[in-house]
C-alpha cells in the first residue's frame, strides 16, 4: 500500500485531469460526454479506448484494461504505484510530504533500493565480461546456439568469470557493505570467512520484473559441472514463484495469448524468431502464483514444454493450475526436434508459426496421454480408458465441448457415446449431494460474480442502498478477496460520511490489474427498470449469500455445523428486503 495519506493521493489525482494526461499519449476525440481513441495497450484499427471525463477513469472495451489516471501511468510507463504518483505530483508541481514510514519500512525500502542497484551493477559487470577476452568461450557458445547480437543485448546476456570473487570485489569497490552484498544472493561466505561469487564460469541470464528492474539471474554452466542451470536464491526483491522470464517483454507484445516454455534458451529462440509473447518458468514447478501473473496479461496460454516424459508430466501438472486461474489452455509438442530452440533452427520461424496454429486443446492432449496407458484392442483396457476419459470430461463445464470430445473418444475407442455419457453422469450425480452443490456452484460462478458486481454498483450509485443493505449482508459474504476489500472500503467510506463514487472506489486499488477489474465492473453495470429494482436487489442479495454458504459447506464436508449451515442457506430464500425499509 501507499506510504502517503489518502488525502494526498486524492489531491494528486484530482489535480491531474485524466483527459489532459492521457491526451498527451493518445489522440482523443470527444464522443458525447466521453473521449475515444486507439488503445495504446493493444493493436486496433477501430477506437475502443474510452476516457470518462466525468468519472475520471478510462476503459478499453477491446482489451479490458482500465483505471484512474494513476493506473494509466502505471500501465503506460511501467511505473510502480509510487513512481506513477511521484510523476503526477511533479506534473502539477505538487510537493509530496515526507512519506509516512516506520523505521522498519524505511530500512526495508533502503535494502530493496540497494539490491536493485547491486543487480544493475552485476548485470553490467557480467555483460562487460562477456564482451572481454574472458568471455570468449561464452561468445562461442552463443554463436553455436545462433543467438544473434541483437538478442544478446535485448536480454542483457553476460558471463560470470572463472575468478570466484570477481563480482564481490566489484561490489565492494562500489561501496556496498558485506551484509548488503550477502543479502543480494549473488555472493556467499564460506566457513573460512572467504567470500565467493554465487555464479562463476556461467552464461548469465538477467531476470527482469514487469517494471524493468533486474531482480535475479540464471546461469548456465560452461564446461563440466553441476547443476547445468543455477538460479539466484530468493531475496527481498526476487521470488521465483511469482516471476516469469521475459514477462517484461512479453506483456509489451499486447497479445492476449502467451507461449509458456521451460527454459531461457527456448524463450530467447522463440523471441528472436519474432514471437515476442513468450515466457518461461524460473527453475521451479509452475504454480498458482505464476498462473495469476499470466492471467493479469493474457486470456489463453500455449504450453510448449519438451516432448520427453518429464516435459509431458510438467504439462499435465500445469493444466489444472492454469484452468483454475481462468485461462484457456492449448498444448503444443514439437516433433523432429528435442525442444523449440532446436525446431526453429532446423525448420525456421515460418514453420514454427504454423506449428503454433495447430496447438491442441488441453482436453485432447490429456486424452491422448491417457490412451498411451492402455491397449485399446483389449476389452478391459478399453473400458478402463473410457472410465478415465469420463473422469476427464466430467470437469468440462460446457455441454457443447463435452459432446465434441465424446464424439472423438467414441471414434477412437469404438465405445458407444451413450455409455461414456452414462459414466460421466454417474460421476457428476452419483457422489454425495454436498459435492454436487460444489459442482453447481462452480458452474454458476459467472452468475455469482455478476451478482456481486451488481450489488457493488448499486452501493456506489446511492447511499440509500448502503443504508438498506449493510445490515443484511456483510463484506465477508462476498467470499472473494477482491470483492470483500471493495465492499469493506465502500462501507467504511459511508460510515465515515465520506463521498462514495466510481472514481473514489477505483482509486482505492493500487495495481493495474485490480483497477482494470473494478473499472470493468462499473462499465458493465446493468440498469434496472424502476418497478423492478426491488426484485433485482433481492435476487442479487440471495445469490451472493447462497454462494457464501455453498463455499462454507464445500470447504469442509466434515464440519459438525454442516446441518446448521445448510439450514442457514435454505433460510436465504425467505429473505426479503423492501426499499421502503431504507
Amino acid at each position: 500500500m501507499s506510504y502517503y495519506p489518502r488525502e494526498v493521493i486524492d489531491d494528486i489525482r484530482i489535480g491531474n485531469n485524466i483527459v489532459d494526461v492521457i491526451g498527451q499519449y493518445v489522440t482523443l476525440k470527444r464522443s458525447g460526454s466521453s473521449y475515444v481513441g486507439l488503445c495504446p495497450f493493444h493493436n486496433e484499427k477501430t477506437p475502443s479506448f474510452n476516457v470518462n471525463a466525468e468519472g475520471q477513469y478510462f476503459h478499453c472495451f477491446g482489451c479490458g484494461v482500465g483505471g484512474d489516471v494513476i493506473g494509466f501511468m502505471m500501465k503506460y510507463s511501467n511505473y510502480s504505484y509510487m513512481d506513477a504518483l511521484k510523476f503526477l505530483a511533479d506534473r502539477i508541481n505538487y510537493v509530496l510530504p515526507e512519506a509516512e514510514m516506520s523505521a522498519d519500512i524505511v530500512k526495508k525500502r533502503e535494502l530493496k533500493q540497494n539490491l536493485y542497484e547491486i543487480h544493475k551493477i552485476a548485470a553490467r559487470f557480467y555483460y562487460e565480461q562477456l564482451m572481454s577476452k574472458n568471455g570468449t568461450h561464452a561468445v562461442e557458445y552463443l554463436d553455436n546456439r545462433q543467438v544473434k547480437l541483437g538478442a544478446r543485448r535485448k536480454f542483457g546476456l553476460g558471463y560470470s568469470p572463472i575468478a570466484k570473487g570477481a563480482l564481490y570485489e566489484e561490489l565492494k569497490n562500489k561501496g556496498f557493505t558485506e551484509d548488503t552484498i550477502l543479502k543480494s544472493g549473488l555472493v556467499t561466505k564460506r566457513d573460512n570467512g572467504v567470500f565467493y561469487d554465487k555464479f562463476f564460469n556461467r552464461l548469465m541470464f538477467p531476470i527482469i520484473d514487469v517494471y524493468g528492474n533486474i531482480i535475479g539471474f540464471g546461469g548456465r554452466i560452461l564446461g563440466e559441472g553441476q547443476p547445468k542451470y543455477l538460479n539466484s536464491p530468493e531475496t527481498e526483491i526476487f521470488n521465483k514463484s511469482r516471476n516469469l522470464y521475459n514477462l517484461n517483454n512479453a506483456k509489451m507484445a499486447k497479445l492476449k495469448e502467451f507461449i509458456l516454455v521451460e527454459g531461457y534458451m527456448d524463450a530467447i529462440a522463440i523471441y528472436q524468431a519474432g514471437f515476442h509473447n513468450v515466457v518461461a518458468s524460473l527453475g521451479t514447478a509452475f504454480n498458482k502464483d505464476h498462473a495469476k501473473v499470466l492471467k493479469s496479461y493474457a486470456d489463453s496460454v500455449i504450453l510448449l514444454f519438451d516432448s520427453d516424459e518429464a516435459g509431458v508430466k510438467a504439462v499435465l501438472r500445469a493444466i489444472p493450475v492454469l484452468k483454475n486461474a481462468g485461462l484457456k489452455i492449448k498444448v503444443l509438442q514439437v516433433h523432429d526436434a528435442k525442444d523449440p530452440d532446436e525446431f526453429i533452427k532446423k525448420f525456421g520461424a515460418t514453420e514454427f508459426g504454423e506449428l503454433l496454429k495447430n496447438a491442441k486443446n488441453h482436453i485432447i492432449f490429456q486424452a491422448e496421454q491417457l490412451e498411451k496407458k492402455y491397449d485399446l484392442n483389449i476389452l478391459d483396457d478399453k473400458i478402463a480408458y473410457s472410465k478415465d476419459i469420463a473422469k476427464l470430461l466430467s470437469s468440462v463445464e460446457s455441454s457443447i465441448e463435452t459432446d465434441a470430445y465424446l464424439k472423438e473418444v467414441s471414434r477412437v475407442t469404438q465405445i458407444d457415446i451413450a455409455s461414456i455419457q452414462n459414466e460421466i453422469n454417474k460421476l457428476n450425480n452419483g457422489i454425495q449431494t454436498v459435492r454436487m452443490v460444489s459442482k453447481v456452484s462452480q458452474i454458476n460462478k459467472n452468475g455469482v460474480d455478476d451478482a456481486r458486481s451488481g450489488l457493488i454498483s448499486m452501493l456506489v450509485s446511492n447511499k440509500a442502498y448502503y443504508d438498506l443493505l449493510h445490515t443484511h449482508i456483510e463484506p465477508k459474504e462476498f467470499v472473494e478477496d477482491f470483492y470483500i476489500r471493495t465492499v469493506e472500503y465502500i462501507y467504511s467510506l459511508y460510515s465515515q460520511g465520506k463521498p462514495v463514487n466510481k472514481e473514489s472506489v477505483i482509486s482505492f486499488f493500487e495495481t493495474v490489474e485490480e483497477q482494470s477489474r473494478i473499472t470493468k465492473l462499473f462499465v458493465r453495470q446493468v440498469g434496472y427498470i424502476e418497478g423492478e429494482i426491488e426484485k433485482a436487489l433481492n435476487d442479487l442479495v440471495k445469490k451472493v449469500k447462497e454462494a457464501y454458504y455453498d463455499k462454507l459447506i464445500s470447504d469442509d464436508y466434515s464440519n459438525p455445523k454442516l446441518p446448521e449451515l445448510m439450514e442457514l442457506k435454505r433460510n436465504v430464500s425467505k429473505l426479503y428486503i423492501s426499499l421502503s425499509d431504507g
